[in-house]
């Protein structure tokens, strides 16, 4: 049975300042140097991810920008792409701005991406978020919302407080008919914010396990997460797990739970199934 192995980054491989562990770079390369199927599937863009991982050896599509994209982990090709449709966007613009909940919106592609928003339109926890931004060439301000891109966006995320996200969210699933995938989630770094990341119907990490089953002809897929937008994810996999920070959400929807992001835990699982039965970890 060939199984593949698919994480989310922060909260979960990653610990402390959003960092890999040398023990969980240097066990993870181990056992993908003896078979292991490995892949992470994040919020984060390309660019942010690589930046994070790129002391993993990384061999089979990664997943970026919380679904939008599965891409070569080493040059950054795009396999797979799904995008907002235009219409939709204008509709969630006029909503943000009618609710005075700026967006910041993402286009172009996973490897030359933008991300905009208008000046002296920030919100506190956009100003947080920026601020552990300072010198991303990504990021540039629009001088209005009309002047917001409108060509090529697949992300948008809005940061509030959490009642102003959740009268947010409402109106926008209703504004846009069910056609976006919308996820409000406690930011793991500030957890004063609440993020509502948006994105096309398709652009969720359940999709992605679905897109790398096929591509990659896999048995089963194993699932490690903690926060809410790993859900859809946790649904999708034949096995989900859990990190001990997770949400309660997400600790509820898990097959079993782990140890703590802290403590090296994806590692120590794999590990250990690894140790007790091969045949659930090594693809045929």
């Amino acid at each position: 049975m060939s199984t593949l192995i698919l994480s989310d980054l922060d909260g979960t491989l990653l610990g402390p300042g959003a960092a890999l562990s040398t023990s969980t770079r240097d066990g993870i390369n181990d056992l993908v140097a003896k078979g292991l199927w490995f892949t992470y599937a994040t919020a984060r863009s390309y660019v942010s991810a690589a930046r994070v991982t790129d002391s993993l050896d990384l061999r089979i599509p990664v997943t970026v920008s919380g679904g939008a994209f599965q891409l070569d982990p080493n040059t950054g090709a795009i396999l797979n792409e799904e995008r907002i449709p235009d219409d939709d966007l204008d509709t969630v613009l006029q909503i943000c701005r009618e609710h005075r909940v700026p967006p910041i919106v993402y286009n172009g592609t996973p490897t030359v991406e933008r991300a905009t928003w208008v000046e002296g339109e920030e919100s506190e926890g956009m100003r947080r978020f920026l601020a552990d931004r300072v010198g991303d060439q990504r990021f540039r301000t629009a001088t209005s919302w009309a002047r917001l891109p409108r060509d090529g966006v697949f992300y948008a995320t809005i940061i509030g407080d959490a009642s102003a996200i959740a009268a947010l969210t409402i109106d926008i699933a209703a504004g846009t008919d069910g056609r976006l995938s919308l996820i409000a989630q406690i930011d793991t770094h500030h957890p004063q914010d609440t993020y509502l990341e948006l994105s096309a119907a398709r652009a969720t990490k359940a999709h992605a396990v679905d897109w790398l089953r096929d591509y990659l002809d896999v048995d089963q897929v194993i699932a490690y997460g903690d926060n809410l937008n790993d859900l859809p994810m946790f649904g999708a996999a034949d096995e989900a797990y859990a990190v001990a920070n997770a949400a309660p959400e997400v600790l509820a929807a898990a097959t079993s739970v782990i140890g703590a992001n802290t403590e090296d835990s994806v590692l120590r699982h794999l590990t250990t199934a690894w140790a007790t039965d091969t045949a659930t970890v090594i693809p045929s």
